[in-house]
């Protein structure tokens, strides 16, 4: 691939990141993840997932996103997005209510930059990405998190669903969706959730 063309490549995200970070600055928390419930006048507004991608796209000028990630992180919610320029990739943490950034990290170039990367704004939003996933699991479902993610030109959500099992209990399973069509891809078989010691505030279970 041509400095050229993938320079062209980052120029486009780099737009991208002008309309996120225009959006308004607070969303209803179903936006996020429907499974997540906030109560209080004050406390209902979180992050999207196009505005955090904004303020990534914003601290890293001619950057672009190749992923973004929700899950709890013991007891605290933070995205997690990375993504790339022409010399370095970067990851953040950022908190999803005050949109702080917790934690950044650097390292080096990564290689075929374009088949990795995606415009946040030419995908489903996680809700939808969640409900197809509970919907195609059934039953008890729940969303406990999920990753967006861009390889070899194709963007997929991961979606981690928790639900009960007959003979195995409380299992997790993790329903992959295209991203741009909300098709299901395929699942992972269910796999028993090992709940920690009631001391061990680590292990949150969303939504309750």
């Amino acid at each position: 691939m041509k400095k050229k063309s993938l320079a062209s490549v980052l120029a486009g995200a780099l737009a991208v990141s002008a309309v996120a970070v225009a959006l308004p600055q607070t969303a209803v928390a179903a936006d996020v993840n429907p499974t997540l419930r906030i109560e209080g006048p004050n406390q209902s507004m979180i992050l999207t997932m196009r505005q955090v991608a904004g303020i990534f796209l914003a601290k890293y000028p001619n950057s672009a996103v190749h992923s973004i990630t929700l899950k709890p992180d013991r007891g605290r919610f933070a995205y997690e997005v990375t993504g790339y320029t022409l010399k370095n990739t970067y990851k953040i943490s950022v908190d999803v209510i005050t949109s702080k950034i917790l934690k950044e990290e650097i390292d080096g170039k990564e290689k075929d930059i374009p088949s990795k990367v995606f415009n946040p704004l030419n995908v489903i939003e996680p809700k939808q990405a969640e409900a197809v996933a509970v919907a195609n699991i059934g039953g008890d479902a729940i969303s406990k998190g999920w990753k967006l993610e861009a390889e070899e030109n194709k963007v997929k959500y991961e979606v981690t669903i928790y639900h009960t099992d007959d003979k195995q209990g409380l299992v997790e399973q993790d329903v992959l969706i295209d991203a741009a069509t909300g098709n299901v891809i395929t699942k992972t078989l269910p796999k028993k959730v090992e709940i920690p010691d009631e001391n061990d505030d680590g292990f949150v279970l969303w939504g309750n």
